[in-house]
């Protein structure tokens, strides 16, 4: 079940950071993908702004041998990622609220965490209990670089620009784009074998070098005075259930459990990222608590 989470954030994760990535120079021409090079070059010159993430999910998984039902595991995970970034100097805070329900069983996490760099460094920081303790974290770089991520960006195909809708007051263009996810794979793959995605997608590839991951669809809302995207929403049902039934089979394969059936269910699986605050996110201070933390060991 946490691996599953840790897919459903590391995706938010990867989301947010795609957004920052730098787009190729417009050409002179209107067409929807030069629309929104501009918009995405927008985005990338600001200096502060927050992004708030709404996740989504619903399964269930069920067991059988010789027609009898073994186990019916339902999962039900609504997850909200709260975050304030500034680029110079480099700094993050956010705050992720998890609700989570399975056979019967509940469970809520909270969670506070901070970035920094120190010289070419990150330094990361996390507390589960309200910042009462502190976890830090030093690395060569951040989980997902802009580099690793230009695959994801770059493979964005059947741009369009589908009408315009009034948001909160707001007139908005909107945009879908479809992302291959063979480049998601080769990203989460460059992120490290540590990462939980990379782990998963790893086990679905087969000898003629396909990964089985679908393409998934971006919903993308501009608003039409900034110019500026202000809400991104990204259906990944397909994607979840290309990723869990590769996986249970991999494990099935290898857990000798023969006449057994496995069959998984997800009805949704859903990413809403909302950005706010361009250029008006108050300074991000590291708490000295956190500052003082002893380093997590290597």
């Amino acid at each position: 079940m946490k691996k599953t989470v840790s897919v459903l954030l590391t995706l938010a994760l990867l989301f947010g950071l795609v957004l920052a990535l730098p787009s190729a120079p417009a050409r002179a021409e209107s067409t929807p993908e030069q629309e929104l090079t501009e918009v995405f070059q927008n985005l990338n010159a600001v200096d502060s702004m927050r992004m708030d993430l709404d996740i989504v999910l619903d399964l269930s998984i069920v067991m059988s041998m010789g027609g009898q039902t073994i186990i019916n595991m339902p999962l039900n995970v609504a997850l909200k990622l709260g975050m304030e970034y500034q680029k110079e100097p480099y700094a993050m805070r956010g705050q992720m609220q998890m609700h989570m329900s399975y056979m019967g069983k509940t469970e809520d996490n909270q969670s506070l965490m901070y970035s920094e760099k120190d010289g070419d460094a990150v330094i990361s920081y996390s507390s589960d209990d309200d910042g009462a303790t502190w976890t830090k974290k030093q690395s060569e770089k951040a989980s997902f670089s802009m580099d690793d991520m230009s695959a994801v960006i770059g493979s964005a195909k059947e741009i369009q620009k589908i009408g315009t809708e009034s948001v909160d007051g707001h007139d908005m263009d909107v945009y879908t784009a479809i992302v291959d996810g063979q480049y998601l794979q080769k990203a989460m793959n460059a992120a490290g074998s540590d990462n939980p995605l990379s782990g998963i997608v790893g086990e679905t590839g087969s000898e003629d070098g396909s990964n089985g991951l679908g393409d998934f669809e971006v919903t993308i809302y501009v608003d039409k005075e900034t110019k500026l995207p202000v809400r991104f929403s990204i259906d990944l049902t397909s994607m979840m259930k290309d990723l869990m039934d590769a996986a249970l089979k991999a494990s099935m394969d290898m857990s000798e459990m023969e006449g057994m059936e496995v069959s998984v269910d997800i009805p949704t699986a859903l990413i809403d990222c909302n950005l706010s605050q361009f250029n008006s996110v108050p300074p991000i201070e590291i708490p000295a608590a956190a500052k003082a933390a002893v380093p997590a060991a290597a």
